[in-house]
């Protein structure tokens, strides 16, 4: 009988799981469907066509073979900027797939922003349920989370695709921090891969989700200093965190370290500047528009939980006080000027505090709903598809504020424009091209002092460049190359080349001295450090892909073991 009821009871949940994903893949496109979709048009939101030509840096990487590019070759025309190893490309690849399947870029775009649409919701629900482990609690998280207004300005009115994409995976950090504290605290890799995909998506929120650790850590010291091997698994979960972004983070240092980038040199955007009072987030709210709206329906479960907060158990209570300190800090009333010259003003404006803030007040909110709920609504099944309902019209009525405004006009972009980005736009601040560069060079041009020496035969394929030289005196051959480390130089033949600097004028590309003659080549060969990070990652991944598969044997038999002992 136990069996059947077993089998019955796996049957349900598939059937849930198959009307759930398609309810939540209804979703997916929905979300952007006014925006992106409809009349073959998609809003221009802030960023949307740098991370397009990160898109088509990683497809024109794939397409010449090069597949762990390290370097995008689509911006500037070709000169090549290292957004790949400061803004990693490891989820990106899906969308560059399939712009190699044939879509276009907007193609490819579109349907990649349903697939990262349906795994926030899915990862989403998975997440509480290893937690809670209540379908209905679960899927309420899901659909507030999915639909919360700030993931849809990070989505539609920001295109910020690399917080769109910490939205995804931020559950599951969420999760292993918990897990850690309060659960099974040899299930760390949990909080090592979500930091790791975190640190893959969006630096900065891996950072802000760092800050969130750390005070969570604090607020549950005793219990970690009386069950210190939790501790002990913290650290393994940060070691491994390391070893397993180690692909990018190290040669990341190692290009900081090499040379001054424009990040280093000039800060764009302070902490105290960039806050705003709290009634200006209200008004926001209420509006239902712009780039920092927490969302009307956020606010008042904020407030509500405030009122409510000696009603909540010690787990709720600890996430419901980070989020409140975190919406402070993203205020005025927050002293934000005081941090505007520490490590804090990467974060650049505090509002990104509101991605925490957003899934804390989900999370509780879905664990604590029939709390919530007058007696005489409590127990009702109405209210979960009210919720639905009411968080699908405020998804419509931001689409529709996006694609009524007067002053957003211009912003409505038909698809077949985006075939022909040009690769300028680096982002707002260009952090990562040498300081003090300067754009004074053709990209398709060779510069040659004295002009006088013959350069013949040049061609370039991808990175490489090849040319003939007869130089009978010291020659400067100025790459239209941005000056990083990596870059080698060659000659076949009798003559000699220097090894390349930094060019002073125009400054920042890439230069050799060549006398004699010979053939030149110049390419990207990377660099030692980049080589061995990779091994390292790869390394760190197969071992912890064995200890998963390791605990997840020892947690099956213990099941068969439990099931029998019922059955007896």
């Amino acid at each position: 009988m136990s069996l059947f009821a077993n089998q019955l009871n796996d049957r349900t949940r598939k059937y849930y799981l198959i009307g759930m994903y398609c309810l939540f893949l209804f979703l997916s496109i929905f979300t952007i469907y006014f925006t992106l979709i409809k009349n073959q048009k998609m809003f221009l939101g802030d960023d949307l066509e740098f991370h397009l030509g990160r898109i088509e840096g990683l497809y024109l990487a794939i397409s010449n073979g090069d597949y762990l590019p390290k370097i995008n070759y689509f911006f500037l025309q070709g000169m090549g900027y290292i957004s790949s190893i400061f803004y990693p490309d490891l989820l990106l690849y899906p969308a560059a797939l399939l712009r190699i399947s044939g879509l276009s870029t907007a193609q490819a775009y579109v349907i990649y922003m349903v697939i990262i649409n349906f795994f926030t919701f899915v990862i989403a629900y998975h997440s509480f349920y290893s937690i809670n482990k209540v379908r209905n609690k679960s899927f309420l998280f899901a659909i507030l989370y999915g639909l919360s207004s700030y993931r849809l300005c990070d989505v539609l009115y920001r295109a910020a695709l690399g917080e769109t994409l910490a939205f995804m995976v931020l559950p599951i950090a969420f999760v292993g921090i918990i897990k850690i504290v309060s659960g099974n605290y040899k299930q760390f890799y949990i909080l090592t891969i979500g930091m790791s995909l975190l640190f893959f998506s969006h630096m900065i929120t891996s950072f802000i989700f760092g800050l969130f650790i750390l005070i969570f850590l604090i607020l549950n010291i005793k219990k970690l200093m009386k069950e210190k091997q939790r501790i002990l698994y913290i650290i393994v979960a940060a070691i491994s965190t390391i070893f397993l972004v180690a692909l990018s983070l190290f040669p990341m240092v190692e290009q900081i370290q090499f040379q001054k980038l424009a990040f280093q040199d000039r800060t764009m955007f302070y902490l105290g500047k960039t806050a705003e009072p709290l009634l200006s987030y209200v008004n926001t709210a209420w509006r239902n528009q712009g780039f920092n709206n927490l969302g009307l329906f956020v606010l008042i479960l904020l407030l509500l939980y405030i009122l409510r907060f000696t009603q909540l158990n010690r787990l709720n209570k600890q996430i419901i006080g980070i989020s409140i300190a975190f919406f402070i800090m993203a205020t005025t009333l927050f002293p934000n000027q005081l941090l505007n010259h520490t490590i804090l003003n990467m974060i650049q404006f505090p509002w990104r505090y509101f991605i925490i803030v957003t899934l804390g007040i989900c999370w509780v909110t879905a664990d604590t709903i029939e709390e919530l709920l007058p007696k005489k609504v409590n127990g009702k099944k109405w209210f979960i598809p009210a919720i639905l309902c009411l968080l699908t019209v405020n998804t419509f009525y931001y689409q529709h504020n996006l694609r009524t405004d007067l002053l957003q006009q211009d912003r409505r972009i038909a698809h077949s424009s985006f075939s022909k980005l040009k690769g300028q736009q680096l982002g707002y601040g260009q952090e990562y091209l040498p300081s003090g560069f300067k754009y004074l060079m053709d990209s398709h041009t060779l510069i040659i002092l004295p002009e006088e020496t013959p350069v013949d035969n040049m061609k370039r394929v991808y990175n490489v460049m090849t040319l003939d030289f007869k130089a009978k005196e010291r020659t400067k051959l100025i790459f239209p190359i941005i000056y990083y480390k990596g870059y080698k130089v060659n000659v076949e033949g009798s003559g000699t080349v220097s090894e390349i600097q930094k060019c002073q004028e125009p400054y920042g590309f890439s230069e050799v001295f060549v006398e004699g003659n010979g053939r030149l080549t110049f390419w990207y060969e990377g660099t030692t450090i980049q080589r061995v990070s990779f091994y390292i990652s790869l390394t760190t991944a197969v071992l912890l892909i064995g200890y998963i598969g390791v605990q997840r044997k020892k947690r099956n038999a213990e099941e068969i073991i439990k099931l029998e002992d019922n059955n007896d």
